[in-house]
């Protein structure tokens, strides 16, 4: 099992993504789990940077650049992107509400739509 020190793109982000828990733009997460994977994997997408504890390296992918217009565009990404976009800013109600809104007006997913009922 390996475990990372993850670190957000936005430096004081505080709360969660991808079931992992930030506080001011830093989490931890383990690949002992399938979920686990997947947030390192999302994490590494997304131009979050991955220190493996105990080594002195980082891994770090160049961050993706916004999309069209410079905002994010549910109809461009998979539900799991979108529902991770709406953990890391859900202290953001104007942006939860404005990318909820193209969702309806676009695929619609009833698992994006229900992840932004619960919060």
């Amino acid at each position: 099992m390996n475990q990372f020190t993850v670190t957000a793109p936005v430096a004081d982000f505080s709360g969660e993504a991808c079931g992992v828990t930030f506080k001011d733009g830093v989490g931890r997460v383990d690949d002992s789990s399938k979920e686990g994977r997947a947030a390192i994997e999302y994490f590494r997408r997304r131009g979050y940077t991955l220190t493996a504890e105990g080594a002195d390296e980082v891994e770090a992918e160049e961050p993706q650049t916004p999309d069209e217009g410079g905002e994010f565009d549910p109809s461009k990404h998979d539900a799991s992107d979108v529902i991770a976009y709406l953990d890391a800013h859900a202290g953001d109600e104007d942006e939860v509400a404005r990318v909820l809104d193209a969702e309806r007006n676009g695929k619609a997913r009833k698992t994006v739509l229900q992840k932004g009922a619960e919060q």
